[in-house]
């Protein structure tokens, strides 16, 4: 991880460090579901509570002692936010089983309220892609910035290299486009099911041990059509494991993000 920047606006983090908050917008004109998963810092929202509709919001307070997790967005959906045609990737599954884990993500860590530490966040296509998504931190300094990825589905590479087609394609259209990893190791009829610890999906999924870091951001993965893809046109996201130069940012604790899906430029 980055050295953490020196802390800025003291007055700024003091006052609005209770009020730390992550606000979601849906610019998609149809509705979504924000899925979170979190880890053991802080509460789990459960799926389908938070029923976006066009341009409507939802606040998520972060806990006073700190938070981790991640967001993404589900579509298409029954009225209790499940078996969903984009985005049911966990249980409940789908009748059909689980999707593969593809949807744009994004991610924060939130150290406790009034931690010396920094808050990180990111846009993750590390599995893959969906819909466009943005996170706009309150205050603009370092690299505490603006960062997102609307990538088109239509772009989605149908030749990969080790793996072929990345679409995953639903009732005539593409839906999710995965990443070499994903379609490496996830199983069939998604993905190819293969053993992310045998090469070439060694190097595409980075699993460390045995692949470290360096390792990882000097090899094949770097390559791939659509890591490529992620870099040319997401500069500021996540594109695969250890990718933190391009992905990874933070802020000074107490800043308030939005997140927008589908957003506009």
């Amino acid at each position: 991880m980055k050295t953490l920047i020196v802390l800025l606006f003291v007055a700024l983090c003091s006052s609005s460090i209770e009020s730390r908050q992550i606000e979601f917008e849906n610019r998609c004109g149809y509705d979504i579901w924000i899925n979170p998963l979190t880890n053991d810092r802080g509460p789990e929202l459960a799926p389908g509570i938070t029923r976006l509709r066009n341009y409507e919001r939802f606040t998520y307070q972060i806990p006073n002692g700190g938070w981790g997790g991640r967001f993404w967005p589900k579509s298409g959906c029954d009225s209790s936010g499940h078996n969903c045609e984009v985005g049911q990737s966990i249980d409940p599954c789908n009748p059909g089983g689980c999707d593969p884990p593809a949807e744009t993500k994004v991610e924060f860590f939130f150290p406790p309220a009034g931690d010396s530490g920094d808050v990180w966040y990111d846009v993750s296509l590390v599995d893959g892609y969906s819909l466009p998504a943005e996170i706009i931190p309150s205050v603009q300094v370092g690299s505490c910035v603006t960062t997102n990825c609307a990538l088109s589905l239509a772009a989605c590479p149908t030749n990969e290299n080790y793996v072929g087609d990345l679409r995953l394609v639903r009732n005539g259209r593409t839906i999710k486009c995965l990443a070499p990893c994903k379609k490496w190791n996830y199983p069939h009829p998604f993905g190819l099911g293969l053993d992310e610890l045998i090469s070439p999906g060694v190097y595409l999924c980075c699993p460390t041990p045995p692949i470290w870091p360096e390792e990882c951001r000097a090899g094949p993965v770097v390559n791939t059509q659509y890591v490529q893809l992620v870099h040319r046109d997401c500069p500021t996201a996540y594109a695969y494991s250890y990718d933190d130069e391009a992905g990874l940012h933070n802020c000074p604790n107490g800043v308030d993000f939005k997140v927008t899906f589908c957003h506009q430029n």
